[in-house]
């Protein structure tokens, strides 16, 4: 996208405060209630409901109870909407913008940048990692430079929330709101995955007793290192199952409910791969595979016709070998 686009998208909706609920497979709830909405009355027969896009969701028991209460044979909207779980995560959701001046960091389709829609973790999860913070080992000049809520490392070069912090993930996506497309770049969470590993790193070094190696490159967590080892084991635990489609399910939501009916594609592991220039460390691919299909995702070979008209994508297209696809909703 170009810079003025997506100055344009920030200053009409990026002032705005944004809470996303969200409970395990509540995007299933979220997809039948869009199809819903453009139905006469809100509502769909049982039958057509199992004949539809959206049969190989009525497996799960979040569905099968509201469609046990459905005595009439016809789903409602309503329906959905009062579906509650006690056991949901109150997310936080910024907008901000990523641009790189070179394609192997800039990892788009096209050239130009992308809006990043950020989901930032609820209140529960803060006052859990904040209690582990420890300031008083950090010289002057690493507390004027170190941001303990950008990364559990204290930096980050990717696109988080730097003012508000603790970004458990977030979404790349370009658009063209002309021809009404969006393409979905990239899912994708810093924050798990490197706790993760403090958390395998801190563990070896206890157990041969070299505290001073953790407090070296993770001072802000001294004498609270068993503590984020049992945060990362047990707090992060429920995050770690949830972040990819709770990531999708707000990308989806913020595009329909902000921008508008829009067509949204998202990229095929492969094809996305070359146009994004990624040659080394390649992303976990259930991400380009699983996710969008467990949502309904379906293969084409047609490419968002904002990619069709740019000189610069259409020529990397033309020199993939294998047949160029995205996915699409």
């Amino acid at each position: 996208m170009k810079t003025f686009e997506l100055d344009m998208i920030l200053e009409c909706l990026g002032g705005q405060r944004r809470t996303f609920h969200y409970f395990k497979d509540k995007y299933c709830l979220d997809l039948i209630g869009n199809e819903l909405q453009e139905l006469p009355g809100q509502a769909m027969s049982l039958r057509d409901l199992r004949q539809g896009r959206w049969e190989k969701f009525l497996h799960k028991p979040l569905l099968k109870s509201i469609l046990a209460d459905c005595g009439d044979g016809m789903l409602r909207s309503e329906q959905l909407k009062a579906a509650w779980i006690p056991e949901q995560y109150a997310f936080n959701l910024t907008l901000g913008t990523w641009y790189r001046e070179y394609r192997c960091c800039q990892q788009t389709a096209r050239p130009g940048g992308s809006l990043v829609l950020q989901l930032n973790f609820d209140q529960r999860h803060n006052r859990a990692y904040e209690k582990l913070l420890n300031f008083s080992a950090l010289s002057k000049y690493a507390r004027s430079n170190f941001d303990a809520k950008a990364s559990v490392r204290g930096f980050s070069g990717h696109p988080v929330n730097f003012v508000r912090g603790c970004t458990m993930s977030w979404v790349r996506m370009d658009m063209d709101l002309d021809r009404g497309e969006c393409l979905i770049e990239e899912v994708q969470n810093d924050w798990l995955r490197n706790s993760e590993w403090l958390a395998t790193h801190f563990e070896k070094c206890l157990a041969k007793n070299k505290v001073k190696a953790i407090e070296r490159i993770s001072p802000q967590f001294k004498g609270h290192y068993r503590e984020f080892i049992d945060y990362v084991r047990n707090v992060l635990k429920p995050y770690r199952t949830l972040w990819a489609e709770a990531s999708l399910a707000a990308a989806i939501d913020f595009v329909r409910a902000e921008i508008g009916s829009v067509d949204i594609f998202y990229h095929t592991a492969d094809t996305g791969a070359r146009l994004k220039g990624i040659k080394d460390d390649l992303p976990p691919k259930s991400l380009y595979t699983r996710l969008p299909e467990r949502f309904g995702f379906q293969l084409t070979d047609e490419a968002p016709s904002f990619l069709q008209s740019d000189k610069f994508t259409r020529r990397c297209m033309k020199a993939i070998k294998e047949p160029v696809r995205f996915y699409r909703l």
